[in-house]
This record gives C-alpha cells, sequence and structure tokens, in this order.
C-alpha cells in the first residue's frame, strides 16, 4: 500500500472543502448567516475608516444625549447642528491672519503715542504635551513712539464674525484661548474673550488676572469656557434675571450674525521709560457651538458618538465571542477524548469534576470571578471559556466511546499503536464534525455572556461593547432614546442568529443521520 503524498493529502483535502462549499451554498440560512457575519466583520475592521471619534474617550464631539443627524428629514424646526466658526484655532499657517481668506480680523486702538501691530509667530506655539496645538501663533506687539511718555489704554483685538444657520439656538458652546505675555513687568497686560451679535453689545466669557510680568507658563483658563460651566451660568442668570437660565440659548437665541473674539489690554500707565516691544502671542483660540443633532445615531450622555460605538463595540463582541468559544471548545474536546478513551478512574474523575461545574448557576459564577479577577476584556474571555465546556465535553466523551469499539481502532491496537496516535489520528478525525457544529453554537451564547456581564456594569472601562452601551443607555437615562438601545440590542440578536443558522447548516451537512441526499 502506498503512502499518500503530501501533494496529494492536500488535494484531497481541497477537494474535500469544494465539495463541502458547494453543499453549503444550497442552505439559505446558511448563506444568510455568513452574510451577517460578513457584514458585522466589515463594519468592524472598518471602523477607523468609518468614524473618526474615539468610543471611549472621545468625549463630548457633540452635546450630550444629541439626536441623529437624519430626524431633520422630517422637517422639525427644532434642528441645530454643530458650527465651527473657527478653521484654524491653532494658527498652524499665517494665512489664517493674512489674506483674503484670513479667519480673524485685527483692529487696534488708534494712538498717536502708540504702535500696535499683528504678525504671524511661526517659531513660538502652546507645546502639544501641554495640550496645545504645537509651533504658531499670533503675535500681537505694542510699541510706544516715545519711550517716555505713557499711552495709557490700548486695546487690540482678533475678532471672527461667522453667520449661526439654525433657527433653533445650539445645545452647549465652548471657547478656549491661551497667551504668552513679554513684557508685562513694563506695560501690565488683560486678556478678554468675549462674543456678541450683530446689534448686541459684547459679552465677555472670560477675563483673565492683569498680567504684570514677562509669563513663564501660557495663561489659560482656570475654569473652562464652557456654556455647562457653573460660573459662567451664573453669570449669565444675573444678567438676563432669571434662574436657570441656559448661556448658549441666550447668547444665541437664532439664526443670525455674531462675533467672537478676544480683546488684549495694554495698560500703559506705568511712568517707566519703556523702549522695547512688548509682546503677546495668542494661541488655540478656538469656538464650537453643538448643535442638538449628531452623526447617524446621536451621542450619549458624554457626548460620545453612539455610531462610534457600535462599530467599535462589533470588534469587541465578535472578538470576545469568538476566542471565548474557541477557548470552551479546545477545552472540552480534549476533556471528552481522554475521559471517553481512557475510561477508568481517569473517567470518573474528569466526569465527577464536570458534573460539578454543570450545576453550579453560571450568571452568578461569572459574576464573582470577573469581579475578583477585574473586568479586563481578557479575563472576560478566559472566565466565558472555562465556564463554558462541560456540555461539549460530555458530547465528545459518548462520541469517544463508541468510536474506540470500531474495527479501525481495534486494528490499530493489534498493529502496536500507542493511545495518543490512536487519540489524535483515528479519533479525533472522526469527532471534528461535532466541534465544527459546537464552535458556531457556543459563539452566541459566549457574546450574550459578555452583553450579560457588560450590562450588569462589569465591563472592561477602556474598550466598549454593545452590552456597555445598552448599559450606558439603561443607567443614564437612554431608555426613551430608541435609537439608543434597538442597534446594539438587534446586533447582539443578529450575530447570535447568524452563528445558530450557521451551526444547524453544518450539522445538517456533517451529521449523517440529518444529511439529505440529493
Amino acid at each position: 500500500m502506498t503512502t499518500p503524498t503530501f501533494k496529494t493529502r492536500v488535494s484531497f483535502t481541497a477537494r474535500r472543502f469544494l465539495t463541502f462549499l458547494k453543499v453549503f451554498q444550497r442552505s439559505k440560512r446558511g448563506l444568510f448567516g455568513i452574510g451577517i457575519i460578513i457584514f458585522y466583520t466589515v463594519l468592524a475592521l472598518a471602523a477607523p475608516i468609518l468614524t473618526p471619534n474615539d468610543p471611549t474617550y472621545g468625549l463630548f464631539v457633540s452635546s450630550d444625549y444629541a439626536t441623529p443627524i437624519w430626524f431633520k428629514l422630517f422637517g422639525s424646526q427644532n434642528i441645530a447642528e454643530d458650527v465651527y466658526p473657527v478653521r484654524d484655532s491653532g494658527f498652524r499657517s499665517s494665512s489664517s491672519l493674512f489674506g483674503k481668506t484670513r479667519d480673524w480680523n485685527f483692529t487696534a486702538t488708534s494712538s498717536p503715542l502708540s504702535n500696535v501691530t499683528l504678525q504671524y509667530s511661526n517659531d513660538k506655539g502652546r507645546p502639544t504635551n501641554l495640550g496645545g496645538s504645537g509651533l504658531g501663533s499670533a503675535k500681537i506687539m505694542f510699541t510706544r513712539t516715545n519711550p517716555r511718555v505713557q499711552a495709557t489704554t490700548v486695546v487690540a483685538s482678533l475678532t471672527k464674525d461667522f453667520y449661526y444657520p439654525f433657527q433653533a439656538p445650539p445645545e452647549r458652546f465652548a471657547a478656549n484661548v491661551t497667551a504668552w505675555v513679554d513684557g508685562g513687568e513694563f506695560v501690565p497686560i488683560d486678556v478678554r474673550v468675549f462674543v456678541a451679535n450683530s446689534s448686541g453689545p459684547k459679552f465677555y466669557l472670560w477675563v483673565s488676572p492683569t498680567v504684570e510680568t514677562t509669563s513663564i507658563a501660557w495663561l489659560t483658563p482656570t475654569s473652562p469656557i464652557d456654556s455647562y460651566e457653573s460660573g459662567l451660568k451664573t453669570r449669565i442668570e444675573k444678567l438676563v434675571g432669571r434662574i436657570g437660565a441656559d448661556p448658549a440659548k441666550v447668547l444665541f437665541p437664532t439664526q443670525s450674525y455674531y462675533k467672537y473674539g478676544v480683546e488684549i489690554l495694554f495698560r500703559d500707565d506705568k511712568p517707566i521709560e519703556v523702549n522695547r516691544n512688548i509682546v503677546v502671542y495668542i494661541d488655540d483660540l478656538g469656538f464650537r457651538l453643538y448643535g442638538n443633532t449628531y452623526g447617524l445615531m446621536g451621542t450619549d450622555h458624554l457626548g460620545r458618538d453612539l455610531f462610534s460605538q457600535l462599530v467599535y463595540g462589533a470588534r469587541l463582541s465578535l472578538f470576545v465571542g469568538l476566542f471565548s468559544a474557541v477557548l470552551s471548545v479546545v477545552i472540552g474536546l480534549l476533556i471528552g477524548l481522554i475521559s471517553g478513551y481512557l475510561g477508568k478512574v481517569v473517567d470518573e474523575i474528569l466526569m465527577r469534576f464536570t458534573d460539578a461545574l454543570l450545576v453550579l448557576p453560571t450568571l452568578p459564577l461569572l459574576l464573582v470571578l470577573i469581579a475578583v479577577l477585574g473586568p479586563s476584556v481578557w479575563n472576560l474571555i478566559m472566565v466565558i471559556g472555562i465556564l463554558g465546556w462541560m456540555g461539549f465535553a460530555r458530547m465528545v466523551r459518548s462520541q469517544t466511546l463508541s468510536l474506540k469499539e470500531r474495527p479501525f481502532v481495534e486494528a490499530a491496537k493489534a498493529v502496536g499503536a500507542g493511545k495518543w496516535h490512536i487519540i489524535s489520528r483515528h479519533v479525533l478525525p472522526n469527532v471534528m464534525n461535532l466541534v465544527y457544529v459546537s464552535l458556531a453554537l457556543s459563539v452566541p451564547s459566549a457574546i450574550l455572556g459578555e452583553a450579560a456581564l457588560s450590562w450588569l456594569g462589569l465591563f472592561d472601562p477602556t474598550v466598549v461593547s454593545w452590552g456597555r452601551m445598552l448599559h450606558d443607555a439603561q443607567f443614564f437615562e437612554g431608555t426613551e432614546r430608541w435609537w439608543w438601545i434597538i442597534p446594539p440590542g438587534m446586533s447582539i440578536a443578529l450575530v447570535s442568529l447568524s452563528f445558530i443558522l450557521i451551526g444547524y447548516t453544518l450539522d445538517e451537512i456533517l451529521n449523517p443521520k440529518l444529511r439529505q441526499r440529493r
């Protein structure tokens, strides 16, 4: 008898696989299951392309609890999208200050006693490791025309005019600015950030303390310039005389032209000689209006993109489901083979251990183990996998008990084959049909186990899964927002259904008792 070559074995395996595919493609439910898996796999792999937002740490990409952007298709007038008036808040190029396409307009108080100019600095800017945008800033210089004569107070302004196009006011606004003062010991400096509509007075969002030294660090607001900030809310309430007044709705009540900018006050009132330039560098001068609608699925309670959470959640749910299922199937396969073939004391010990685990309530045990080990992704995979092998092990054991009595196994023993050779070369190939089916049917329970643990709050805080989305919706007033609940819930159901359909199809093809003759 000639031993088949490697090429022959590969060719035979390839023909068997092609035959299997031909039979599989006749099953509509199997193809439907494959189609669902392909869809969610593409969704998971293309997540960085489909959305730029971080699902976990991308806080407040828009206002909290924003509705999906397609709500505006229903003709609602109470819809406002995000508005970004400033294109280059970090002054990365001089075109933001000069030229026809400039972002900012510069004005200064006219005085014969001083000269105030605007320049672009490409070697000064708040460093990125301090939260800034790096090199590049607006450089505003003050000079006395006569070094011995004070110019009193001179005001220089960088302003941005913009149009707010929505009838509904924004849900929130936020601004930022940072400054560096060179020469404050000669001429004290104030920095003030303001907004104003086309006909109303300025409202100062932030006024810096007077700077009377040369800076040793970038000057930034001590509290965020944000309409959610309590100090700003209090000032608005005093301005309008109404408790609970929303700064965003007071300052931007409807569509109109508005102005945002920064004022630099040079308080030249010291009777000393000043024969040098007083310089103020302005960087990271940003402003943003947050609407009440955003993206395909809106945002959660922290302003995070829900669509981003859905697509990245596909990664985690598939990853945990597949790896947990593989782990449980491998453990069950090994224990079932060893127990069934070796029998006697080994079989008794392994099966009693299996029975002990079978009678334990799975979900409470999962909760205890995750609470003790910590809710990391790998701990989830390990715990779900280790607690999911018992039923499959008993199935493999029963099949092995039948196979070891077959004539081909007796023939292998007669020619001197060892136990491990018989298990690996004769018994294992004949139980692989159980492995494929069980693997497909174990993934849904693993996905549901992860979703249940995450929904109960035992999720890895560094990642987002579909179960965590449902947890956040449950505990942060998202139950009335169906666009937050239905997509992750349907995704869990569809992916679980897809593996179940594939498992049933594999069982029909590989199980001789169910195989249909065609």
